[in-house]
């Protein structure tokens, strides 16, 4: 009878796993549900229209004003992007954004120094491309999953770094 409960629990946990790597994190559309509440800053990421969209923002945060919050990372792809600025503070004052693509093309590093606003880039990659490999940090620690927003159903990731589908195929 353990034996049987056992290989029971074994199966369910099994399922449970395949199931979760059966359904990946559906990213197109704006977040529209997941924020974490109890006004922290927080990542969005989505995709539509072809387009990528990955922003910070610290508007809806308590003491939005008290302290500048550094968003720092990388997003990497198979093949070339582009990446063009939306949202970005220019020059070299205490909440400049920046971000760096990499020699080969094909990712960039971000810094977003958000105080009280949003930070974005938008990008696109080429069919080539078949996944984005994201890596992101919130004052130079992972970014904790549950500041992490991804499309209009607003899921988290189980790490701060993680992969997305380059081409997603549902466009709602």
């Amino acid at each position: 009878m353990a034996l049987r409960l056992l290989a029971l629990a074994v199966f369910a946990v099994a399922s449970v796993q395949a199931a979760r790597a059966a359904d990946p994190i559906d990213p197109v559309g704006f977040p529209k549900k997941g924020d974490p509440g109890g006004g922290v800053g927080a990542f969005r990421i989505w995709f539509a229209d072809g387009e990528w969209h990955l922003r910070t923002s610290t508007e809806n945060s308590v003491g939005k004003k008290d302290k500048i919050m550094v968003f720092t990372g990388s997003v990497r792809a198979e093949a070339k992007m582009t990446v063009e600025a939306n949202r970005l503070e220019k020059g070299n004052g205490k909440t400049s954004d920046a971000f760096t693509v990499h020699a080969d093309g094909k990712g960039f590093d971000f810094v977003f120094k958000t105080y009280g606003a949003v930070d974005q880039v938008d990008f696109k990659v080429p069919a080539a491309a078949k996944n984005l490999k994201f890596k992101l940090l919130i004052d130079n620690d992972k970014a904790p999953t549950i500041r992490i927003i991804i499309g209009a159903e607003g899921k988290h990731p189980e790490k701060n770094e993680f992969a997305l589908p380059a081409h997603p195929k549902k466009e709602k």
